[in-house]
């Protein structure tokens, strides 16, 4: 299949969006004639987790959002199948605290959202409270607002799925931690040009086992007959081994995981043409990812993680693996987007991606 690459609106990622130092500006190269020095490093990010949202949200600036999708700000489990539901309906993901609807958030949902467009909220009344359902109801413009909720995290992560019909892909990843989901979900969350819907989904294991919700719905799809079946991270493995035709990806840290995720864009197993978008985010901490993961699923590019304050060795070669892979279809890498600032993912790091893109 074909990446559907959308543009990201680089333009309007005010906050933040300085060039990092030793980093050529974009260009636009013709195949045979690349610009070896084209790679450009970005930071989205803000004041705190709510804020590095709301700017990855920005590339929506000017309502170009069909829809917004909403997470609570203090935990990941309800949004680790996220990624793939934002890039498919068309919008950024944000975060909000549980108990109200922060004014930042309001301002973006305004600021981005299409005139009627939808409003989807992940997780059930204890995950983002009623109150924060009225305040979005209330927002001028708000077309439909939809809560997606199950019972449980891994009821959640389906009935997530469930609103995306069209996806032949699944991802299996531990629903206890953050890294393996949010990697998979920027690679799940493509858009196919043959089908313009997300290629797959996520789904959650309960670490190394797997939860009835989980299993009763993969094989409710038939993702091992009619599609691909990742199982990625090690606890997912071990969890998915009954599954027919499960394929593992897994490292031996967070950070080889997010890596050999990454490499499916240049593996040729899901796409026959190069990405030329990566992002970066800690492995450290989930939100400034969360958010990173679903402007890259839009986007048509990987998220690789890194520590605070150095770029692990995976992270670095997977970098240069994507920059060969899409130097070799005559393309290059020319957008490199760090999540978060300099406090997180450090001028270091940073410049270790400049150097891996070069």
């Amino acid at each position: 299949m074909r990446l559907r690459p959308r543009a990201l609106g680089l333009a309007a990622l005010a906050v933040s969006s300085c060039l990092v130092a030793g980093a050529a500006a974009p260009a636009s190269a013709a195949p045979g004639d690349v610009d070896l020095k084209a790679a450009a490093v970005q930071r989205v990010s803000g004041a705190g987790r709510v804020e590095t949202a709301v700017a990855a949200a920005a590339s929506f600036a000017g309502g170009k959002a069909d829809a917004v999708v909403i997470a609570r700000s203090d935990n990941f489990a309800d949004s680790l199948a996220a990624a793939p539901l934002a890039s498919d309906k068309g919008g950024p993901l944000l975060l909000t605290s549980p108990g109200a609807l922060q004014s930042q958030v309001a301002d973006a949902i305004r600021d981005v959202l299409k005139p009627g467009g939808t409003v989807y909220l992940l997780g059930g009344t204890g995950a983002l409270s009623a109150g924060v359902e009225s305040s979005v109801r209330g927002l001028t413009g708000v077309g439909t607002v939809t809560r997606v909720s199950g019972a449980n995290r891994y009821a959640t992560a389906v009935a997530v799925a469930k609103l995306l019909p069209a996806a032949a892909d699944v991802a299996l990843v531990t629903g206890g931690n953050f890294p393996d989901g949010l990697a998979a979900g920027a690679l799940m969350g493509v858009v196919d040009s043959s089908t313009n819907h997300s290629l797959g989904v996520v789904l959650l294991t309960n670490g190394g086992v797997m939860p009835q919700e989980t299993i009763d719905y993969v094989n409710a799809r038939g993702f091992a007959t009619g599609g691909t079946v990742l199982a990625v991270g090690g606890q997912a493995v071990q969890a998915a081994g009954a599954v027919g035709g499960m394929i593992p990806v897994a490292g031996n840290s967070r950070y080889d995981t997010a890596a050999a995720v990454a490499r499916l864009f240049t593996s040729k197993m899901f796409f026959t043409d190069a990405t030329q978008l990566v992002g970066i985010a800690t492995g450290e901490n989930w939100p400034d990812a969360l958010a990173g993961s679903a402007l890259l699923a839009y986007g048509g590019g990987p998220l690789v993680l890194t520590k605070g304050q150095s770029l692990p060795d995976g992270s670095a070669e997977a970098l240069r693996s994507l920059q060969s892979d899409a130097r070799g279809a005559g393309a290059q890498v020319t957008q490199a987007l760090i999540f978060g600032g300099s406090d997180v993912v450090s001028d270091g790091v940073a410049a270790q991606v400049t150097t891996a893109l070069q």
